[in-house]
């Protein structure tokens, strides 16, 4: 299904102009530069790698991503993958990284989509939603009763979900600022991201529409996934024993992986070659978005 795209220095702009509206951190006073993970492996215990840009560009793998993780799980590490990648039912997520080539199990997946449920339950079982997600989302898995979001189920919505970007419009746009502009109600953002680096260019995600949608009513969202507190607390209790000053977030944007982990207390490496900053002066952008990694490496 379409989706707009939009080049990377949009979205590193647009990621500076949200950042009041992001987690505060504190960050390492200098950068080190590493070929690759197997050269820090010895100091952490556990590892959380991001998807999109360190694991896999769109529907392709990396080159050398799923050795690694093979290599670090060998070695007695604890591996968590923890994406903001919310379309596709819980289910579906040991199947779609074996078949992009990495051996997980279910535990070792956390996705902003869990947490956004675990945030949905938290409403009650007769809360009414209305879903901003294609056919093949599973939006009826999803906690409390959920609807299509369409011009006839806004209405009825106690609240509004956009859980993936798939087929989202300027008119579904208006139509959802309309909605809450004449009625207030809880606006719950499944996947925080607001691009996403795709074989051709970085598709716009919710993260995107959400925060376009809070300028124009006023309505604030509650946002599930990185750089979030919830995603990473969710993260902290599958690696239950595991220090954060011993866990590694390797991620490829400043503004989601590096700046959510820092402020959870995890230290953080930043991909370079795949992803958001792929093609751009990454010493610059360190500099001028204040967000500092502990290490810099082109792929895992």
């Amino acid at each position: 299904m379409t989706r707009e795209t939009v080049d990377a220095a949009w979205v590193f702009q647009r990621y500076q102009e949200i950042r009041p509206h992001l987690p505060v951190a504190t960050f390492p006073s200098e950068v080190r530069s590493i070929p690759d993970l197997g050269v820090v492996a010895d100091g952490f215990d556990a590892f959380v790698f991001d998807s999109f840009g360190v694991l896999n560009v769109g529907d392709l793998p990396i080159e050398g991503a799923a050795a690694r993780i093979e290599a670090l799980r060998q070695a007695g590490k604890r591996i968590v993958i923890l994406t903001n990648a919310a379309t596709a039912p819980l289910s579906s997520n040991r199947a779609k990284y074996m078949k992009l080539g990495f051996d997980v199990v279910d535990s070792e997946i956390v996705s902003s989509r869990e947490v956004l449920a675990e945030g949905m339950r938290a409403f009650g079982d007769e809360k009414r939603w209305a879903v901003a997600g294609p056919n093949e989302s599973g939006i009826d898995q999803l906690p409390g009763v959920s609807m299509q979001l369409t011009a006839d189920t806004l209405p009825l919505a106690d609240g509004i979900v956009l859980l993936s970007s798939a087929g989202w419009t300027a008119a579904l746009q208006d139509l959802v600022v309309d909605a809450l502009t004449e009625i207030p109600r809880p606006l719950l953002i499944g996947n925080p991201d607001l691009a996403a680096p795709r074989e051709h260019g970085f598709s716009k995600e919710p993260g995107c529409f959400a925060h376009e949608i809070a300028d124009r009513t006023g309505v604030t969202p509650t946002f599930f996934g990185k750089p979030f507190s919830n995603a990473f607390d969710m993260v902290k209790g599958r690696l239950d024993g595991v220090s954060p000053n011993r866990t590694l977030m390797v991620g490829d944007t400043l503004h989601t992986d590096i700046l959510g982990a820092a402020a959870a207390g995890i230290k953080t490496a930043l991909v370079t070659n795949h992803g958001m900053l792929r093609g751009m002066d990454v010493a610059a952008r360190i500099h001028e978005s204040a967000i500092v990694p502990d290490f810099v490496l082109p792929t895992i």
